[in-house]
């Protein structure tokens, strides 16, 4: 079975249509769903190094994501990566300890490999408590928008967290080329 959140020679099935909670239920692992709907791509993957309160999570042809706590900070082999983010003011929203607006910060390549800096204004809209399914599994979260503005672009990541703070589920921006990544914690 094909891994790749990039492009396949064959198309591979979508870990929808394979993956099963009773399959899921035999493994301790950790595992995440990750999909970018503009991409028409799904892999799952799997954690393969930590730094620090880091986590990246690696597929089989090495397409890495890196996530604190659950938030973007960087991906690897999309294509149309995200080099870097700063979530400080993200996370400390999800924990309720910022009000009002907040700044993120992203860093890409462009074409030549230049670094390009792009700072968003964001603000948290709402917090809703909502169960979510992931494969036959009810989760009990909370979901919690994020709208950020940079010139030219709106965007807004969604999160659904659980009572412990922990991210089952979420919807996060990228990059323009990869568009947005939504990720589902399979196994704890």
């Amino acid at each position: 079975m094909c891994l790749l959140l990039a492009a396949c020679a064959q198309k591979a099935p979508h870990p929808r249509q394979v993956l099963t909670r009773e399959g899921l239920n035999t493994s301790d692992d950790p595992l995440l769903l990750a999909e970018l709907a503009d991409l028409e791509t799904a892999a799952t993957l799997a954690p393969s190094s930590r730094n620090g309160a880091v986590r990246t999570w690696a597929s089989g042809d090495r397409v890495s994501l890196s996530l604190r706590h659950g938030v973007l900070v960087a991906s690897r082999g999309l294509g149309h990566d995200l080099m870097s983010a700063d979530v400080g003011n993200t996370l400390d929203m999800l924990d309720g300890q910022t009000s009002g607006y907040y700044e993120r910060f992203h860093t890409y390549l462009d074409g030549e490999y230049q670094t390009l800096y792009r700072t968003f204004r964001c603000k948290r809209s709402g917090a809703r408590a909502e169960r979510i399914v992931i494969f036959d599994r009810p989760q009990d979260t909370t979901r919690i928008e994020e709208h950020c503005v940079s010139p030219g672009l709106k965007l807004t990541n969604i999160y659904w967290r659980g009572p412990d703070g922990f991210l089952w589920k979420t919807r996060q921006w990228v990059s323009p080329g990869a568009g947005y990544l939504t990720t589902e914690r399979l196994i704890r």
